[in-house]
């Protein structure tokens, strides 16, 4: 005979008693699952906004990830405007100063 675990390892009911109960359990990462049977076959499943939140989190997660720690656009064009001369002069050193000022 095989054993069937459900949600949370909750064993699973079958035949006639399944059809009659409802349950109700909480995964590992705390999202409420519920299931319910019924002669009317609605059956619904609700996403918690924790878990949504976390969805989107781990969304943007992996699009950082794979985004490029360097602009190599951004680099080509701060070198080309440092051959043509465009970082020299009085404001642009303030200009840096402030901005690292403004960093810390």
């Amino acid at each position: 005979m095989v054993d069937i675990t459900g949600i949370g390892n909750q064993p699973v009911q079958s035949g006639r008693a399944a059809e009659r109960s409802s349950s109700s359990s909480r995964s590992r990462d705390g999202v409420a699952a519920s299931v319910s049977s019924s002669s009317s076959a609605s059956d619904s499943v609700e996403i918690s906004a924790a878990a949504k939140e976390s969805q989107t989190v781990s969304r943007l997660v992996g699009a950082v990830k794979s985004s490029p720690d360097v602009r190599a656009e951004a680099v080509a064009q701060a070198k080309q405007t440092l051959a043509d001369g465009g970082f020299e002069g009085r404001n642009v050193s303030r200009q840096a100063a402030e901005n690292i000022l403004d960093s810390l």
